[in-house]
């Protein structure tokens, strides 16, 4: 399958999210039927909502948008069953990952359980709506156990189901988190073409400051990766401005950790793609000194970040060292992607054994991935 077009199913799949008329994909070829960049801040009617996903996952099965319509199925679900299992479950979206990984299995059947309802049980409009919102932040989670892992067509898989929840949900908060969540998949998978086709969509729509901050910074790092240095200062600026600027009501939940540290650590690494080595360290070192330590996945992901930079001016003992910090982190947190982010980094290294730190480097390296 190619991986930077969506299949034809999921298009009709996401134009049904967004409320784009059938009939525009095919006069309008992918990925034309996109909102134009130019007009990003634009305003636009909210019944033309020109998001997409890539086609990493296989046909899903059909959810009914309007949970209502469940009627004539054996079981009644009353509210006292939703709130035991929010109460239950919602926590296990918002474990840190150094705990997270010890419950996949758990996570897993919470959303068998959830979707199983949804298909089997009978259940009013309220009810359905908040089953299908439960489903879409599991399903969310339990993509990013999987992109964790680096299994990339089962985290697109699972996103997709998130979606397809959100929309029977008309939850379009989650709608844009999920997108947020292809676009960084786009970054990891030398995807940035794609990342930036997502994330013009999701701009062309309002939303809360705080996420379109993130997204702008989304943005910027995939245009940085694509060696657009105009673009990606552009949306650097924009999203330093909409981090700042007073928003009505919090944040939704999925964008809550957005902060200045992020700005700071990505706006770098902006920087440094863009081949600004000095300056962009600069500025993940003071991200860095930012963040909370809760974040500990993040942490690990920045400081690789950071080892790259000292690497390409030829610190090869603080590099190692910052390597060393990550590797740990990535490891305690089964973290097979940033150890992989790690390993690719270290490899740099092997002509420097003499240096103090590089040969236990490697060997702890080779250690994580034969794990």
């Amino acid at each position: 399958m190619d991986k930077k077009r969506p299949n034809w199913e999921s298009q009709i799949l996401l134009a049904d999210a967004f409320d784009v008329p059938e009939a525009m994909l095919v006069t309008h070829p992918w990925p034309t039927w996109l909102p134009d960049p130019d007009a990003e801040e634009a305003s636009v009617s909210l019944n033309r909502r020109n998001f997409i996903v890539t086609g990493m996952a296989a046909a899903l099965p059909a959810l009914a948008a309007t949970p209502a319509s469940a009627t004539g199925r054996p079981a009644l679900v009353g509210t006292e069953t939703v709130q035991y299992l929010q109460t239950a479950v919602l926590p296990l979206t918002t474990m840190p990952t150094v705990e997270r990984q010890h419950v996949v299995p758990l996570l897993d059947s919470s959303l068998a359980t959830v979707t199983g309802l949804l298909q089997n049980a009978r259940y009013d409009t309220r009810t359905g709506v908040r089953l299908n919102q439960l489903a879409a932040q599991l399903a969310q989670t339990c993509g990013w156990t999987r992109f964790d892992i680096g299994q990339q067509e089962q985290a697109g898989a699972l996103w997709n189901q998130a979606l397809a929840h959100a929309k029977a949900a008309g939850d379009r908060d989650m709608i844009s988190s999920v997108i947020a969540d292809f676009a960084y998949q786009g970054l990891w998978t030398d995807n940035a073409g794609e990342s930036v086709r997502l994330l013009e969509g999701a701009l062309a729509r309002p939303l809360h400051a705080t996420v379109r901050s993130l997204l702008h910074l989304r943005k910027a790092r995939a245009h940085a990766a694509l060696g657009e240095a105009a673009s990606s200062r552009h949306h650097l600026a924009k999203s330093e401005t909409e981090l700042a600027r007073t928003s009505v009501g919090e944040p939704p939940n999925w964008a809550a950790w957005m902060s200045e540290a992020d700005v700071e650590i990505d706006g770098g690494r902006c920087l440094i793609d863009l081949g600004e080595q000095a300056p962009g360290m600069k500025r993940i070192d003071r991200g860095l000194s930012l963040l909370t330590k809760p974040r500990s996945k993040t942490y690990a992901i920045f400081q690789t970040y950071r080892a790259e930079a000292l690497v390409h001016e030829g610190q090869v003992e603080e590099a190692a060292a910052v390597l060393s910090s990550a590797l740990g982190t990535a490891r305690q947190i089964g973290a097979t992607r940033c150890i992989d982010q790690v390993a690719q980094i270290s490899d740099r290294l092997r002509g420097h054994l003499a240096v103090n730190g590089v040969e236990e480097l490697l060997s702890d390296v080779n250690a994580a991935r034969a794990a």
